[in-house]
């Protein structure tokens, strides 16, 4: 098996963002893994285990189906792919490992705010996000 293409057509917009008709494309990869390109003005990726997990999300009960683009070609003799249940689970890597910056934010810092005063620069606007 290769690579195949495949739409999700929507039928009834249950969720009243994405509208009707062709609403995503999506590739689903040899090992079943699926990416999902959301069409739309704000367009999203997202990647997901399998088609079955992408239907039983975004199908909405047969309101949403899937258009196979490519034909099921069947799995490729040669190619020697582990069954995804053998397959043992691994956490996610710790993203957030970075020390801490020597030097914080002098307008957020707990120090004393010594010659920085303690208030914004006067071109700051009032929106700024604090910790």
């Amino acid at each position: 098996m290769t690579s195949r293409r495949f739409r999700l057509i929507r039928h009834h917009d249950v969720s009243g963002v994405s509208g009707t008709g062709p609403v995503a494309e999506g590739v689903q990869f040899t090992d079943g893994a699926v990416a999902l390109r959301w069409y739309g003005d704000y367009p999203t990726t997202t990647v997901w285990d399998g088609i079955e997990s992408v239907i039983a999300i975004h199908g909405h009960g047969g309101a949403t189906e899937v258009e196979w683009i490519d034909p099921e070609q069947g799995p490729d003799p040669e190619l020697k792919l582990p069954p995804p249940e053998a397959l043992r689970p691994r956490p996610w890597p710790d993203l957030h490992s970075a020390p801490e910056p020597q030097d914080p934010d002098p307008l957020h810092s707990d120090r004393d705010p010594g010659t920085y005063g303690g208030a914004p620069p006067a071109g700051w606007s009032s929106y700024r996000v604090f910790r």
